[in-house]
This record gives structure tokens, sequence and C-alpha cells, in this order.
């Protein structure tokens, strides 16, 4: 792939060149691409490719190639500049103005978008992120571009965004680690891309995902995006639900769907990115059916395992304009306190039938053990089985189980304040013998560790006893770490 093109003229294109810090700063790869796709269906777009451009091992680019009604010079030059934001239609998904540039350089060092509207000739831009320079390329460059791109789909107009110096993609020689990132971030894709959009892809809109080799100058098979609805269960967890509830605000009544998913669901359209499907319980905020927020509660509750089967569908209209806003990188939004008190009313009784609706679906055998309940870190049915076997205690918060780098000399953390119980993110590729980012990996290390210190969490502070337990254990589980790290390499 050439990286270099000829620039025929350059301008500014910063109004306020704090917009590049500030806005997409917490960008990841699925949540940039997604900004872009909104621009993409604003261009009223019935084909949208998302093309991840491989040289070698090394995946070194990425494009997104839409068959919308593209843009002239002028309308390519208000795109490509901050703060000139343009007047949205009432349905468009745009909403900052920033979006195509702040998603773009978030993830990669120099923009190229290549346009061309229905008639009109090829028109292609260039912008860095070390000077924010906008510069113009040669028309007969931007038309080799249409005519040299196969996106599968008619494209005698639309748009393509490229990102070229991408600073976020795995950089290693070796295939095998390539192979399993790019695996990886392909799936993260089409699963956060088939949730956000699951509305607009039930209807005329197709979106695929596939890899083009540089080398064979060709793509691989197309990955279809498939839609992802949240709410999608084959029954209702609850007699009475789904129902709508109305919201009394200031601005006017609004309405809200409440659901109760089954409690112990293994539907893909519950367990969400292949997380339990607890994880997303909570408000899904959407706009022009677009989803905005994927679940979480806005500081209304704090998450419980028993409030898993809850999940309300928010629609925003104009009467909540003026109490939700809305995060740069449309991935969440904040509520002011009126709302929040209204909605909190609202849903007491929808948290209350979770609970209800969760504990009825636990084995009714008795269960003589009591222990404390973990709220992350395990898979769903590791978290059904610690239900099953043991009577949890309602006195005391549940514990989440994570990863995080620790001190060489330990193998775990009891995190009190934070009701999290670590483990050492270093010893992690060691342990699973590949790299992952499943919070739900490892699991038999996982409920063995719980299972030995979860009392712990059960006091305010660690006793002295208990700490010089704790390093005795940690003493222990490094050493064996050691020991199946020498073991590991002599047989490799």
């Amino acid at each position: 792939m050439s990286e270099s093109v000829e620039v025929v003229s350059s301008r500014e294109s910063v109004a306020d060149p704090s917009l590049t810090r500030a806005i997409g700063l917490h960008h990841t790869l699925p949540t940039a691409i997604a900004d872009l796709v909104d621009n993409s269906l604003d261009a009223c777009a019935e084909h949208i490719l998302v093309r991840f451009v491989r040289e070698g091992t090394r995946i070194t680019g990425l494009k997104i190639i839409d068959d919308g009604k593209g843009m002239d010079a002028a309308a390519i030059d208000a795109a490509m500049t901050y703060g000139n934001k343009r007047e949205y239609a009432s349905g468009d998904l745009g909403h900052f103005g920033v979006g195509m540039k702040a998603a773009s350089l978030s993830q990669a060092n120099t923009l190229v978008v290549w346009s061309k509207s229905a008639g009109g000739d090829a028109v292609g831009r260039t912008i860095e992120s070390s000077d924010h320079m906008v510069s113009t390329v040669k028309g007969a460059e931007a038309q080799a571009v249409f005519e040299s791109t196969n996106p599968r789909f008619p494209f005698t107009a639309g748009t393509i965004v490229e990102w070229r110096g991408i600073t976020t993609f795995l950089m290693s020689a070796d295939e095998d680690e390539q192979v399993s990132w790019l695996e990886t971030a392909i799936d993260d894709v089409r699963s956060h891309l088939g949730v956000v959009f699951h509305r607009i892809l039930d209807g005329s809109v197709r979106m695929t995902v596939d890899v083009f080799d540089v080398a064979y100058n060709r793509a691989g098979p197309p990955r279809v995006v498939r839609s992802i609805d949240p709410f999608a269960y084959p029954g209702t967890g609850r007699q009475d639900y789904p129902r709508t509830s109305t919201v009394e605000l200031p601005s006017g009544t609004a309405s809200i769907t409440c659901h109760i998913w089954p409690a112990r669901s293994s539907q893909p359209e519950y367990r969400l990115f292949g997380a339990p499907g607890r994880d997303r319980q909570g408000l899904y905020f959407y706009r022009h059916r677009r989803l905005l927020q994927v679940g979480g509660w806005n500081g209304l509750w704090h998450a419980r395992p028993d409030y898993g089967p809850a999940r309300v569908a928010i629609d925003l209209d104009d009467a909540w304009t003026q109490h939700v806003q809305i995060n740069p990188e449309k991935s969440g939004v904040t509520l002011d306190a009126t709302v929040s008190a209204a909605l909190r009313s609202v849903l007491a009784q929808v948290v209350a039938d979770a609970v209800s609706t969760t504990k009825s679906a636990r084995t009714r055998t008795p269960k003589p053990i009591t222990a404390l309940q973990p709220s992350s870190g395990f898979p769903e049915d590791v978290l059904d089985s610690f239900s099953d076997a043991f009577t949890f205690d309602d006195g005391q918060e549940p514990v989440a189980m994570q990863w995080r780098v620790l001190k060489r000399d330990r193998f775990f953390e009891v995190d009190l304040k934070n009701r999290t119980l670590w483990i050492n993110a270093r010893f992690r590729t060691e342990l699973l013998g590949k790299r992952s980012r499943d919070n739900t990996d490892a699991p038999i290390v996982k409920a063995l560790l719980y299972l030995l210190v979860h009392q712990m969490f059960t006091a305010q502070r660690l006793s002295g006893r208990q700490i010089e337990q704790m390093k005795a254990w940690q003493d222990v589980l490094v050493s064996a770490m050691s020991a199946h790290r020498e073991k590991a390499g002599g047989e490799s």
C-alpha cells in the first residue's frame, strides 16, 4: 500500500487545538469505528465495509468504505475542519461535528478521506495528528483510488475513510500473535456494531468486515455484521414484563420500556460481547435508533448480580434533551440530578422484581454453606454454580475478581475498599498459555483463589493473622508460578 499522496495545497484545520486532545480520548477501536459508521449512515449508505489492511503478517491500516451520497470539495473541506459543526437533519446520528477526526486520530497518526458524489469528481484530503494541517490530494489520485477499490457492492459514489500509521494495533513480528489479535479485533468490532446498530441492521443497511491482503491485491471473504438485540429474549423472565413506564420531567412526560430477562439465559443477546449477561444490567439509551449506552445504572445503584435480568430501554427525545449529556465517544451518557431522581423512583420496582426473578431461579435445595457472592470475573455458568452451591450473605456487598499488575512477589491482592480480589496480570499470559482480554478467563484458577480468600472480605480491615496467612499463601503461589515457568521453558 502506498504511503504517499500527491498534495497540491494545505491549510490549517483546527479552530481550537484542545479539541484534538479532549474529544476522542476514551475511544476504543470498536467505538471509533462506530463513530465513523454514524457518518456513513447519515450519508444514506446502504452498504458499509470495515476493511483491515494486511501487509505480510502485520495489519497496517484500516478503511471504512460506504456507498453513501459522498462529498464534493466544499463538503469534504467542512468535514475535515475542527469546530465546523454542520447543521444536522432531525434523524442524523452525528452530534458534535468532530467525530470523524477525533475518532480517527485517536487510533492513527494520519487520516485520509476519499469521496465522490454522484456525477461529481473524486476528491481527497489528509490530516496529520502532529500538525493538524489538512492537505488536498490531487484529483487524479483520488479518482484512481475509487477505481481500484472493490468493496463488493456498487461503488459509483461514496466515501472511504482511511487510517494510516495506526497506533493502537498490535505491533509484533510473531505471526501467531498477529492472527490471534486480528481475529479478536474483528470479533470485537462485529459484536460492537451488531449491538450498537441492531435496530438499524434490522432494516435495509448491510455491514461487513473483511481483510485486504496487499501482496495478493485482494480481500478475504466478507464477514457479515448481524443484529444483536439486547432485548430479544424468546420468553420474558417475568409475567408482567416488558412494560412501559412514564417519567415526569420538567420538560415534559417521557417514557421508558422495562424488561426482565430470564435469570439464566444462555442467549447471545443476553451475554453481550461474550460476557455474563448480568454484566450488562441497567439502562440502554438510544438516539435515532442508535444505541448510545449498553447497560449500567448511571449512579442510580451499584450493579449487583441479583439485578442482572433488569434492562431498561430509553429513547432520547425532546423531553430528555436538557437532562442528558452524550459523551464525546457516543458510548455513554450523563444524567443530571433531576432525571436521576425521577428514574430512581420509577425503576425501584423494576430492580426489586429483578432480584425476585434471580432468587426464584436458584436451586431450591438446602445450602448449609454460606459464602460471599462473586459479582464479576467468572463465566455465567460458574456464577450460577456459586448460586447453586452456596447461600449468599445478603449483609455483604458482592466481590469482583479482576486482573491488575501487582508487585512481582504478589500473586493476588485483597482490596477491601473496592470489594475486588485482584490477580497479578504479570502472570496472565503464562497461566493461560496465550494473551487474553477476556475478563472471564482462567475460571479454575479464579475459583480456587476466590474460595481460598473470599471470607477475608467480611471484615472492615484485615487482622494481623490474616495478613501473615496471606503472605504465606503468596510465597507458595509465586514459587509455584516460578516452577511453572521453568517447566514450560524446559518443554519448549
